[in-house]
């Protein structure tokens, strides 16, 4: 139903009927029941009538009834409308609301729309209300495109031609204040936790292979030196050549991890993935994993606590071989 309408039961002219009812002097409360419609229905049917002085040849044209709803080719429209996205519909964001997607139906079908019947329209379309994933304006969709459709296919065979081993790496941040998911608290009074909005940070690095992943914590940012001081022990660690897959950040591209990586004679490769596709990289699950489920409301107020509790929540995930083929899997890239 659309918001306040009511439903009216019985054939389309129940309407006609009902005012005709009214004009005769029947009560509002025997119109109801003789037509099996609300109080409401009839008393805004009554409203009409006083409007056009009970002529009820003047409310044809008028619906006295519940609005127009899309027919089946309108919602097939209005869904293709709403797949291509807000922006493509003439909005200045790619966000739609319910108000937006009202706008939208008047504008292209005339059919004004409640809140209400919005919402039911739109989950009948199959379409639900969801938290949207952010991606910066200044991706190049294509080179992503380029990058799952042939550059990583191309990496993967000439990794295996060369016998090389294949790591992702990236980094991130960890600080005294963890991420803080659900609390217990009195019911109708949201609890409130009081935290001090200057902390203190560390930086954590990782390397994932086909079958295990490999981190260091790093004081401050990861630069050029933390970036070497991974590495080195890196190849250490695995026999073979490596190809290291990374973002293009700084420390990444910066001139001493280049003249390190000339330094190995053909030991470590290393190529870039396209800038703002934190999605391609399976170690982004590895963050994301250890900052929602391991260390999520982690009750420590010291940094030392916190860096403890995650290297040990680490080496556990090292040890779980189910848990690093997700790792892949949640990756955009075809394993």
């Amino acid at each position: 139903m659309h918001g306040d309408e009511t439903t009216l039961g019985g054939d389309r002219g129940t309407p006609d009927r009902g005012a005709r009812l009214l004009t005769r002097n029947v009560p509002q409360a025997e119109v109801a029941r003789r037509l099996g419609v609300s109080r409401q229905s009839v008393s805004r049917w009554a409203q009409q009538l006083a409007a056009v002085n009970g002529a009820v040849g003047k409310l044809k044209a008028k619906c006295l009834g519940r609005p127009r709803r899309l027919d089946p080719a309108q919602c097939a429209t209005l869904r293709e409308a709403l797949v291509k996205g807000a922006l493509h519909a003439g909005f200045p964001t790619e966000l739609w609301t319910v108000k937006r997607v009202r706008v939208l139906i008047k504008r292209q079908f005339g059919v004004a729309y409640s809140n209400t019947g919005c919402w039911q329209l739109l989950r009948g379309l199959r379409f639900s209300p969801q938290k949207p994933q952010k991606r910066a304006l200044q991706r190049n969709e294509e080179a992503i495109a380029t990058c799952k459709r042939k550059t990583w296919p191309a990496l993967k065979k000439n990794a295996k031609r060369q016998g090389r081993t294949i790591v992702f790496i990236d980094e991130s941040g960890l600080s005294e204040k963890c991420p803080v998911t659900r609390t217990w608290g009195l019911r109708g009074h949201t609890p409130v936790i009081q935290q001090s909005f200057t902390w203190k940070q560390l930086s954590a690095i990782a390397g994932l292979s086909w079958w295990r992943f490999y981190f260091r914590f790093v004081d401050g940012a990861v630069g050029s030196e933390p970036m070497i001081e991974f590495l080195d022990p890196l190849k250490q660690q695995i026999r073979h050549k490596l190809l290291i897959v990374c973002d293009g950040a700084a420390a990444h591209k910066s001139r001493r991890v280049r003249e390190w990586l000339e330094r190995q004679n053909g030991r470590i490769a290393i190529t870039f993935l396209p800038p703002y596709a934190p999605e391609l990289n399976p170690v982004e699950a590895i963050w994301a994993y250890l900052k929602k489920h391991a260390i999520a409301n982690l009750c420590q107020t010291h940094l030392a606590q916190v860096s403890a509790f995650a290297r040990r929540r680490l080496k556990s995930m090292q040890c779980r071989p189910k848990l690093i083929r997700a790792f892949w899997q949640q990756a955009e890239l075809a394993l």
